[in-house]
């Protein structure tokens, strides 16, 4: 009996999945490379604040998918990214049109929720659509999707600021996350999960065990 081999053939919502991911790369991306010089020019705040700011934002992105992922798979992967890109348009679009400290710190930490939610989603999508033989081939995927997201989100946000100032980048991002709220509604029909779902207390004992790990 042959066994199975790899191959490059996914269902669609694996595709489905990596360009909602393109979309939120391309978002985060076009208002980060931005963010310090928002931060100061537009907002007002200190060169050492939009340091400190800035900081916490892209810690909070990659601590919160540790919690955020268990929740997710609780409501959901479907129910977890329309709230996703719902936090995310709105936190983009908020940055862009309110430009007050209180405020934008407000939507930072929106957009650190809505962020936080796709990545262990979109990941967990990839690894439920592909077998073991071709599990290989669908991250390498999922991460070139996310390169020419980031790639595509800086090139787009510089001529958005050099033509219509910085403060419009963050609303260009919000365009953005509101296609991919789109797309989630209309397209993203993932199968369930047959495993359980982690529980919170799961995720912060594994966070806890890497956090104890220095490397």
């Amino acid at each position: 009996m042959a066994e199975p081999r790899a191959t490059w053939r996914f269902p669609a919502p694996f595709w489905i999945a990596n360009t909602i991911e393109l979309f939120e790369r391309a978002a985060y991306y076009g208002t980060f490379i931005a963010l310090a010089v928002f931060l100061t020019q537009v907002v007002g705040f200190t060169d050492v604040e939009a340091g400190f700011i800035g900081a916490g934002f892209s810690g909070l992105i990659y601590l919160l998918p540790f919690v955020l992922g268990a929740v997710a798979d609780r409501i959901g992967f479907r129910p977890a990214l329309i709230l996703s890109f719902a936090l995310l348009s709105a936190g983009y679009a908020l940055v862009g049109l309110f430009p007050s400290k209180g405020l934008v710190l407000m939507s930072l930490a929106l957009i650190a929720t809505g962020g936080a939610f796709v990545k262990p989603i979109i990941g967990g999508t990839v690894s439920r659509y592909s077998d073991e033989q071709s599990r290989a081939r669908a991250f390498s995927l999922f991460y070139m999707v996310v390169n020419i997201g980031s790639f595509s989100g800086k090139s787009i946000a510089a001529p958005v600021r050099k033509a219509l100032g910085i403060g419009t980048v963050p609303l260009y991002s919000a365009g953005a996350a509101f296609l991919a709220l789109i797309i989630v509604v209309l397209l993203y029909r993932p199968k369930p999960s047959e495993a359980a779902p982690r529980s919170i207390a799961d995720s912060l004992r594994g966070l806890a065990t890497v956090l104890r790990h220095g490397r």
